[in-house]
């Protein structure tokens, strides 16, 4: 569910520390620049992310 949704925004999923699980904020439903994906982002399931659920910072 990567990718331009509109011009200038798009959506840039978030792997998780265990390395299967994507995800996006929870704003993205309602946010209008993504109104053209808000059908099928409404069927994923929603879930609060634990600060330890998300990689170390990259240290580049």
């Amino acid at each position: 569910m990567r990718g331009e949704t509109s011009e200038g925004h798009e959506l840039e999923p978030v792997l998780l520390a265990d390395g299967v699980t994507f995800v996006l904020p929870e704003a993205v439903l309602t946010d209008p620049a993504h109104a053209e994906r808000h059908e099928l982002l409404a069927t994923f399931p929603t879930r609060d992310v634990a600060a330890g659920e998300y990689p170390p910072p990259d240290e580049t």
